[in-house]
């Protein structure tokens, strides 16, 4: 897994964008991630649902020296898998529910604010309609909420 790669990037102030749909089992971790994040003070954070071009200004103006967004992917991995990505990897696997494509709206904010975009993927069992996150990906989410939180203790950004 990717958790050194990852708390170097939390250590770099991140804005910690949470993507997905809640009602749709896993598709909705990246939601609940970045809610359980945000219960640790850290304010640094936004969730955009299934629609992050709504969230394009505030995205922009937001403070922060990389852009961390977070969502079910799927890579083929074991369910609640986790894998860091790179904005050229991106559009090779199947990304949430959303309409946007996210090397586009990343495109489109780096003509404003050209800033590092990393994408936290973990990986979905379940994407039905009306379920709850499955055991594996709540696992994976309760696990990360705690290394990102200590880590952002750590680096003095909470």
């Amino acid at each position: 897994m990717d958790y050194e790669q990852l708390k170097q990037i939390i250590s770099s102030k991140p804005l910690i964008i949470g993507i997905g749909n809640e009602l749709r089992g896993d598709d909705g971790a990246g939601i609940i991630l970045v809610q359980r994040i945000q219960t640790s003070g850290y304010k640094n954070t936004l969730i955009v649902g299934g629609t992050p071009e709504n969230y394009l200004q505030k995205i922009i103006t937001m403070p922060s020296e990389s852009r961390l967004w977070i969502d079910a992917i799927n890579w083929g991995s074991s369910a609640g898998g986790f894998k860091i990505f790179q904005k050229e990897e991106i559009n090779h696997f199947a990304i949430s529910t959303h309409n946007f494509s996210l090397t586009v709206i990343t495109k489109f904010l780096n003509e404003f604010r050209p800033i590092p975009d990393f994408f936290l993927g973990i990986q979905p069992q379940n994407l039905a309609l009306g379920e709850y996150l499955s055991t594996p990906v709540d696992h994976i989410v309760n696990e990360l909420a705690g290394i990102i939180t200590k880590q952002l203790e750590k680096s003095g950004l909470i």
